[in-house]
C-alpha cells in the first residue's frame, strides 16, 4: 500500500492555469487570469513571495542564496513513477529543481552588527526597482485599486558614477540644470540642446500622427523638419547618436543610464545583450519628462517603501480574493 504523501490533497484536481514561481511576471498573469474568471493553481518552492525578485531580511537572503547555489536534486522515485501514469486526457512530466546562481560566495564583515539589525531591513534580491511616474505600470495599479495598499516614495535624488568612482548629481529639470554646480556652462548648454531637440522630435511626430501640421507658416514647417530626427538616426544605437550629438561622456551616462535607465554597458558593443536605439532612448525621455511632477512634487521616479515585495503581494492576495 502506497503511504499518503506529506503534503495535504490539492482540491479540485482540474485548474484552468498553472503557474510555478511567484516572480512579477507569473503574479501579474495569474492575477489577470483570475479576474477573468479562470481557475488558477499557484505554486512556489520557496516559503516567501517572489522568487528571484523578492525583498527579504538578512538571515533569509543568506538562506536563500545558498538554497540556490545547491546542486539540482534528481527526480524521486515517486514523481518518475507519476510520471508513467500518462492517460488519453492527460500525461505527466518529471520536474526538476535547478540552482539560480552557478556560484555564491557569503562574505559577512560585521556579523553582530548584523544579527541585531537583520529585522530591520529588507534587500531586494535582484536589486532595487524603480517605477517612472508615467509607467503604464502605475496606470494599471491605480485602476485596479492597488494604490490604497502600497506606499510608495519619490527618487528624491539620481547620481551616476564614472570610471573614477567618482558621483554626478542627475539633473531633473531645467531649473535643476542651471542650478547643477558640477557641470560646466558648455556642458549645460549642451544638455538644454539636446533636450531642446528631443521635444522639437517629439512634438512633430505628435503634431503629424494627429494630422494637426500647420501648413500656414513654411517657417513653422522647416523648423519642424530640421527638429525631426532622421529614420536613419532612430533605427541607430543610441550611444551613436549621442556621440553625433558631441556630448561629452558624463552627458552621455547620464541620458543613457540615469534618465534612460539602460540595463547594460552600451558603449561595449561586443557584449552587450540589450543595445538600446535611438528610438527607444527618445521614447523613455519622453516618458521621464512625462513623468516629473504627475505623482510627486518635482521628481519623475517611485519606489514601493517596502521593496518589490509589496507589488507580488498584492498581485498574489488579488488572485486569491479578488480584492
Amino acid at each position: 500500500m502506497n503511504e499518503p504523501p506529506p503534503y495535504p490533497r490539492i482540491e479540485p484536481t482540474t485548474f484552468d492555469l498553472i503557474l510555478v514561481g511567484t516572480g512579477l511576471a507569473e503574479s501579474i498573469i495569474a492575477a489577470a487570469a483570475s479576474a477573468a474568471g479562470k481557475s488558477v493553481l499557484h505554486l512556489d518552492p520557496n516559503p516567501f513571495y517572489g522568487s528571484h525578485v523578492s525583498s527579504l531580511s538578512l538571515p533569509d537572503l543568506t538562506s536563500f542564496l545558498k538554497s540556490n547555489s545547491a546542486t539540482p536534486s534528481p527526480p524521486t522515485a515517486n514523481t518518475t513513477a507519476s510520471a508513467k501514469d500518462d492517460t488519453p486526457d492527460s500525461f505527466a512530466v518529471d520536474l526538476a529543481t535547478w540552482p539560480l546562481y552557478s556560484d555564491i560566495e557569503i562574505s559577512s564583515f560585521a556579523p553582530e552588527v548584523l544579527e541585531e539589525h537583520a529585522r530591520k531591513l529588507n534587500v531586494d534580491v535582484s536589486g532595487p526597482r524603480v517605477l517612472f511616474c508615467a509607467d503604464k505600470s502605475i496606470d494599471l495599479l491605480l485602476k485596479s485599486g492597488a494604490s490604497q495598499y502600497l506606499e510608495f516614495k519619490s527618487i528624491d535624488a539620481s547620481f551616476v558614477g564614472d570610471e573614477n568612482g567618482k558621483l554626478w548629481s542627475v539633473p531633473d529639470s531645467r531649473a535643476a540644470i542651471f542650478k547643477d554646480k558640477s557641470l560646466s556652462l558648455m556642458e549645460k548648454n549642451q544638455l538644454m540642446r539636446f533636450f531642446k531637440l528631443v521635444q522639437g522630435h517629439l512634438a512633430a511626430t505628435n503634431s503629424a500622427s494627429d494630422g494637426r501640421e500647420d501648413h500656414d507658416n513654411q517657417d513653422d514647417e522647416e523648423d519642424k523638419g530640421n527638429a525631426r530626427i532622421s529614420e536613419e538616426d532612430l533605427e541607430s544605437p543610441f550611444i551613436e547618436f549621442l556621440t553625433k550629438m558631441q556630448l561629452p561622456p558624463k552627458i552621455k551616462s547620464i541620458i543613457l543610464y540615469a534618465i534612460a535607465l539602460a540595463d547594460y554597458d552600451q558603449e561595449n558593443a561586443g557584449v552587450c545583450e540589450n543595445i538600446l536605439k535611438t528610438r527607444d532612448g527618445i521614447d523613455r525621455l519622453a516618458l521621464y519628462q512625462s513623468s516629473v511632477g504627475r505623482l510627486v512634487p518635482v521628481q519623475p521616479l517611485v519606489h514601493c517603501r517596502a521593496g518589490s515585495l509589496c507589488l507580488l503581494q498584492y498581485s498574489c492576495s488579488w488572485q486569491q480574493v479578488g480584492c
